[in-house]
Formats: structure tokens, sequence, C-alpha cells
């Protein structure tokens, strides 16, 4: 439900932003909630962006490390039972990277909702301007 929400906000949003006039600044209100709405729109798509490649970046990190783990581990008897501190380095390298990814969620679903909370507002402005 709420996706389906959010998703014809910023439909509606886009609808909005592709009104504006690209000759001429008007200095309409309704034209100058457009324009914020056409930038809040714009950060929103950089938001999802950065993000994206936040999380590759996170997860090229973990592929690198598990990669590591096995190579370590194919030049180790089976029947070794050795403890080796390269192995608690890399289980901390990944607890530090998941730990990372929950941090990197918590804060674009912080910053989305802000930003989706920003656009229904300049929305709800809007439509109430065309009405009138």
């Amino acid at each position: 439900m709420r996706r389906r929400f959010i998703k014809s906000l910023e439909d509606r949003a886009k609808e909005l932003a592709a009104d504006i006039s690209r000759t001429r600044w008007d200095t309409s209100i309704p034209s100058m909630l457009r324009r914020e709405i056409a930038l809040t729109v714009e950060q929103m798509e950089q938001l999802k962006f950065l993000t994206r490649n936040q999380m590759r970046g996170l997860l090229r990190q973990e592929c690198d490390i598990h990669t590591e783990i096995m190579q370590h581990k194919q030049g180790i008897p089976w029947y070794t039972q050795a403890h080796f501190p390269d192995e608690q380095a890399w289980q901390q390298r990944l607890f530090e990277i998941e730990k990372e990814r929950r941090k990197l969620i918590t804060q674009y679903h912080d910053k989305l909702k802000s930003l989706e909370d920003h656009l229904l507002s300049l929305i709800n402005k809007h439509e109430q301007l065309d009405l009138e």
C-alpha cells in the first residue's frame, strides 16, 4: 500500500516538474512550487543512486573478504585444527561491513522519508493553488 502511494506521489511530482518553463523563470507561486518539486525529485533520485553505489561497494568488499577466506582455507589441510588470527580479522571486517550496511540503510530510509514528506507537502500546496 505504502509503496503504491509513494510511486503515485513520485509520478505526480515528475508530471509537475515536467511543466517547468526552460526558457524563462516564471515567478508565480505554482511555478516556484514546481521548481521546488523538481529539485526534491532530483534529490530523491541522487539519494537512491548514491545509496545503491555505496551498497555495491560494501558487497564488493564482502565478496573480496570471502574470496580471501576461501583461498586461505584451500591451503590448509582439512584435519588441521589450528586457529588462525587471520580468520578473526576477516570475521571482524565482515561484522564491520554488516554494521555499515545497517547504518546506511537506516540513514537512507530516514533521508528518503524526509524528502517524501517534503514532496507531499509541496504537491499538496501546489494542488491547493491550482484549484483556486
